[in-house]
């Protein structure tokens, strides 16, 4: 390796962010509750379906899930577009655990026995940032709907 290009690593590793054990938990938390965010608030079923998901996926407690949701919460305000959280779950997830995040927005989704055109385009969008195959999520989709 070159001496220009240690010197150019060692720049951008200096103002990277270490690696946060609760980042991928926190940006799947965000994606989420973006998905049972209304105009009005937060949808309850909707987001009984959000704690669920995270207490299955990433096996917390509720001390420890209502810190991560305040976190979720605070970063979905702050953030301006779905690949704020996408971007990392995308490099920090195996296809199959994309496909479970998927199947999951389809899960909070689909909480209230409806899903509205909004939110059928808002997981589409998220399959497409996360590169989840148009089969894997018409399959993730009709397996929440069955």
């Amino acid at each position: 390796m070159t001496d220009w290009f240690r010197a150019l690593s060692a720049i951008v590793n200096r103002h990277e962010p270490a690696a946060e054990p609760r980042a991928l938990p926190r940006a799947a938390a965000a994606l989420l509750l973006e998905m049972a965010a209304t105009e009005e608030g937060f949808d309850a079923v909707e987001l009984d379906a959000v704690h669920a998901a995270m207490r299955q996926t990433f096996d917390i407690d509720e001390r420890e899930l209502d810190a991560l949701l305040e976190e979720a919460h605070t970063a979905r305000r702050q953030s301006v577009s779905l690949y704020d959280f996408t971007e990392s779950l995308r490099r920090g997830l195996s296809p199959g655990q994309r496909g479970d995040l998927v199947e999951w927005l389809w899960r909070v989704a689909f909480a209230d026995q409806r899903i509205g055109d909004h939110e059928a385009h808002l997981v589409r969008k998220a399959a497409d940032l996360l590169g989840v195959s148009q089969d894997e999520y018409i399959r993730r989709k009709l397996r929440v709907l069955e």
